[in-house]
């Protein structure tokens, strides 16, 4: 998990959440095209094609969670399931954390925390879904946040 979060937040220091300057600079191609049943997103040979009539929340997440198949793991990958998050394989696993910490940068993130704002107040700050921010929220809890309760010191603010 490590790995993913470092990632993560390198990309958001280079590119903050611009997820067109990420997958440019990551010589991506990434296109929205007609699919029915399903299909939602695939990754194949360095093109992201994501299902052109989902919301744009939707689209983000399914964007961020490509590059995160990209960087993390070998060959092609689909996206067919009803939900993106998907608790038994590791893979999909992966890229929905990646997904998360890049869309939900844990600085702005601990900022909304402070001031008390609700998941769906956090959703909309970040254009996510709220299914996205509760993974996130699961995310800081195990892995980012230390003993006492604070963000942790390696974190800038």
């Amino acid at each position: 998990m490590k790995q993913v979060i470092d990632k993560a937040n390198q990309l958001n220091e280079l590119f903050g959440r611009d997820l067109d300057r990420i997958t440019d600079s990551l010589g991506l191609s990434l296109m929205y095209e007609k699919m029915s049943g399903r299909m939602k997103e695939f990754y194949l040979r360095g093109s992201i094609v994501i299902r052109e009539d989902l919301s744009v929340r939707e689209k983000r997440e399914l964007v961020a969670h490509a590059v995160g198949h990209h960087l993390f793991h070998a060959g092609n990958h689909l996206a067919m399931q009803k939900r993106i998050y998907s608790f038994g394989n590791y893979h999909e696993k992966q890229a929905n954390a990646f997904a998360a910490c890049l869309l939900i940068p844990l600085a702005k993130l601990s900022r909304l925390m402070a001031d008390r704002a609700r998941i769906d107040e956090i959703a909309d700050h970040f254009q996510v879904r709220e299914e996205l921010v509760r993974l996130r929220l699961m995310i800081w809890a195990n892995f980012e946040k230390d003993l006492s309760g604070k963000i942790s010191a390696r974190v800038g603010s």
